[in-house]
């Protein structure tokens, strides 16, 4: 089964669209052939009957060519309106399961989309479509006599010529300029993202201003695109105006000397305008079908990345049985490996608390567990099946993680907690907050449950915000719960609640694995690891881990992970001979 392209499943309402432009191109020769009707028949003969009957003929078809050209437009934006509504929710669902840290397209996918449906619905569209018909027209003047044939000939291959050039000195310059809109478009993101820092820092002048370079660079090469399609746009109303000049003058040379009707010429005429209008066009709006067309090759792209869900079988519903197998993740533009040959296991009811200095490589641990940093070798298991063998969204209701930044959804307390699933009962969610231990701090805000967090949950403090996280991380069924420095904003009280917390998880028989850098919080932990350089160079109980980290100065037990890893080599050696406890 192929990758799916941004047209695939339209082949209907395209041929539905290209049959109507069959019958719109064939009713534009109702205006040339009426013309030649009036100078062969109605004005040789003086008959007026014959040009009522005429133009009554006439009148109904252009009925059916305004039928018709309706038709293909509303199918046109039906067109466009089924790609974006289509395609939206997978491109969606692709941008939020990507598995690559460094993928820094943001929502660039989703504009790309709304771009290809802004160039359906345009009337570049329209003119593509009608531009290859322009080979029929010139067909019908050669009927009339060669000799206007071969002009309009030279004139529609001038102008064709004209739409190659265009698309060779504006391909590199629209290219150009989108990757800098993009560019731009990040900075404001990020601008907003960090609007607090920025104002209070006095830094807006400074990121303005990186953001005007980024623009103008957009500016720069979206003018020198502009003006290069304008130019040559420019060419083809002369070219096309010189063309009637030259059929007209042809055409009477040829009346002159008796080889063509007037009536004929006058068609031709008209024909030729028909015929060079789509191309004319086309080359107007080549900058916006260059656009459509990088946008549809990035979202091919995307397709083409993305794995077929589908083809993964459901597996029946997981104990929890947790076994990490020699994981190792190397990243591009890293020479270290970010993890290297970690292995342990945990059964349901375990808790582990993972410390380590800064880079050590327990946040790249917390996502790899929670199959947000795809491993390059080795594999980590649930159930014995490995994570990748899961259906994402099946595994995914069975795992709850707690990042360490934790962003909020514009929305009240119980849509967070839920995750804004509006199927969810009320019931679920007050367990959960039970289950965090927040559901008295919860009723104490203003409204309790249906209090709003505001935009990224900015009106609630960092404390508060990390507690919802926590009440998200235990909502449904969970077996697995991650949680990446989870008392980094927590109060003495807070501290508290996550050690209770984390002891009705274990209960329940789920898996918690805590990352921080609070040795408090292991001593109610069953499991305890030591990572450094990317290696758990210690595993094992947590009072056996707990009892061997004396620092080397006070020959007592130490709370700061930096010094607590500065073990004596004899003991890292054993440990990663044996793997970990046993």
């Amino acid at each position: 089964m192929g990758s799916k392209k941004v047209f695939s499943g339209q082949r209907g309402l395209i041929t539905a669209i290209f049959l109507a432009s069959v019958f719109i191109n064939l009713l534009v020769l109702t205006a040339p052939l009426y013309m030649l009707q009036l100078f062969s028949r109605v004005m040789s003969s003086g008959n007026v009957n014959t040009m009522i009957m005429l133009t009554i003929g006439a009148a109904i078809a252009l009925i059916f060519f305004l039928a018709f050209d309706t038709i293909r437009q509303r199918l046109a934006a039906r067109l466009g309106t089924r790609l974006e509504g289509n395609h939206g929710p997978s491109v969606l669902h692709g941008l939020v399961t990507a598995t690559n840290p460094n993928d820094t397209q943001g929502a660039r996918p989703v504009r790309d989309l709304q771009e290809i449906r802004a160039f359906v619905n345009s009337a570049a569209f329209i003119a593509l479509l009608d531009a290859p018909w322009s080979l029929l027209f010139v067909g019908v003047i050669f009927l009339f006599h060669p000799v206007l044939g071969i002009i309009a000939t030279i004139g529609l291959l001038f102008l064709f010529g004209l739409g190659i050039i265009s698309e060779l000195v504006s391909r590199e310059p629209t290219e150009a300029a989108s990757d800098a809109e993009q560019k731009a478009s990040g900075t404001i993101e990020e601008m907003l993202r960090n609007a607090e820092v920025v104002r209070s820092m006095g830094k807006a002048p400074a990121l303005i201003q990186r953001w005007k370079k980024e623009t103008f660079v957009a500016m720069v090469f979206g003018a020198v695109a502009t003006d290069r399609i304008a130019l040559l746009t420019s060419f083809a109303k002369m070219t096309r105006m010189a063309l009637q000049i030259a059929l007209l003058g042809g055409g009477v040379l040829l009346v002159i000397q008796g080889q063509l009707s007037p009536g004929m010429m006058i068609a031709s005429s008209i024909l030729l305008g028909r015929a060079a209008a789509p191309v004319e066009q086309s080359i107007a709006g080549w900058r916006q079908f260059s656009q459509a067309r990088l946008a549809m090759r990035r979202l091919n792209a995307l397709f083409a990345s993305q794995k077929e869900a589908a083809q993964t079988m459901d597996l029946p519903e997981p104990n929890a049985r947790l076994s990490v197998e020699n994981a190792t993740v190397v990243v591009a533009n890293k020479q270290a490996p970010l993890l290297l040959d970690v292995s342990f296991e945990l059964r349901p009811g375990d808790a582990l608390g993972i410390i380590g200095p800064s880079g050590a490589g327990k946040t790249s641990l917390a996502r790899a567990l929670v199959g947000l940093q795809p491993l390059s070798r080795g594999y980590i298991r649930v159930d014995d099946a490995a994570l990748t063998d899961w259906p994402v969204d099946q595994i995914g209701q069975y795992i709850g993680f707690l990042p360490q930044r934790v962003e909020l959804f514009q929305g009240t307390v119980a849509e967070n907690i839920a995750m804004m699933d509006e199927e969810a009962s009320p019931s679920a969610v007050v367990e959960a907050a039970k289950r965090a231990s927040i559901h008295e701090l919860i009723l104490s805000l203003p409204a309790g449950y249906n209090t709003q967090v505001g935009l990224r949950g900015e009106l609630l403090s960092a404390g508060q915000r990390q507690r919802i996280g926590l009440a998200r991380a235990f909502f449904g069924d969970r077996r697995i719960i991650v949680m990446d420095e989870p008392n980094a904003n927590l109060d003495p009280d807070g501290e508290e609640a996550l050690s209770q917390a984390v002891q009705n998880a274990t209960d329940r028989g789920c898996i918690v694995i805590l990352i921080t850098h609070r040795m408090s919080i292991l001593r109610g932990v069953s499991h305890a690891g030591i990572m450094q350089d990317g290696r758990m160079v210690r595993f094992g109980a947590s009072k056996s881990v707990l009892d061997s980290m004396v620092s080397p100065l006070s020959n007592k037990t130490t709370d700061d992970p930096k010094v607590a890893v500065l073990k004596p080599r004899k003991i890292i050696k054993r440990t990663v001979k044996t793997g970990g406890a046993k």
